[in-house]
C-alpha cells in the first residue's frame, strides 16, 4: 500500500521506485548478520528485536502524510529488516523443530503459507486503506508486531 499512499502525495514514480528498492535492501542486504546474530543470541531473541523493529517501522509508517518523506523512507527500510530477523530466526525455529529428513518439505510448505498470508494480507492490507486510510493499516500493523514480540519469546525454550 505504500506505493499508493506516496502517490496519492503526488510522488513521483522514481521516488517510489527508490523507496521500494530500499525496502528490498533493508530485507536482504542484513541477512548475514541477522543470521550471525540468530547464532549468537538465539532465535527467540532475534524474533524479540525483529518484532520491535517491525513496531517502530510501523508507528513511522502510520505516521507519515502521503507523499514522499524521510520518515516513510526509513519505516520501509526497517520493515525490511524487521521482515529479516523474524524470517530467518522463525525459519532457524522452525528446522530446529523437525527431524532432518523433513526439514526441506516442513520449510517448503512454510514458505507457501507465508507466500499466501502475504497474498492475504496485501488484500486485506487494500481493504484496510479503503477504509480507514494509510494510518490505520501501520496502526494495525504495529499491533500484530507488538503480539508478536510479546508472545514469541514466552514460547517453549529450546536450543534456537
Amino acid at each position: 500500500m505504500t506505493p499508493l499512499h506516496m502517490r496519492h502525495g503526488h510522488a513521483g514514480l522514481e521516488i517510489i521506485g527508490l523507496v521500494i528498492s530500499l525496502h528490498v535492501v533493508g530485507m536482504y542486504a542484513f541477512s548475514p548478520l541477522t543470521g550471525w546474530a540468530v547464532d549468537r543470541w538465539g532465535s527467540r531473541a532475534v524474533i524479540a528485536v525483529g518484532a520491535g523493529v517491525l513496531l517502530t517501522a510501523s508507528l513511522l509508517a502510520a505516521s507519515t502524510a502521503s507523499g514522499h518523506s524521510l520518515r516513510l523512507t526509513a519505516a520501509l527500510v526497517l520493515l525490511g529488516m524487521g521482515w529479516s530477523c523474524t524470517l530467518i530466526a522463525g525459519s532457524t525455529l522452525l528446522t530446529a523443530a523437525v527431524p532432518l529428513r523433513q526439514r526441506p518439505a516442513a520449510q517448503g510448505l512454510s514458505d507457501v503459507a507465508m507466500g499466501l498470508a502475504g497474498g492475504g494480507g496485501g488484500a486485506l492490507a487494500g481493504v484496510v486503506v479503503g477504509w480507514w486510510g494509510y494510518p490505520a493499516l501501520g496502526l494495525l500493523a504495529g499491533g500484530a508486531a507488538l503480539l508478536l514480540g510479546l508472545l514469541v519469546p514466552l514460547g517453549r525454550r529450546s536450543g534456537c
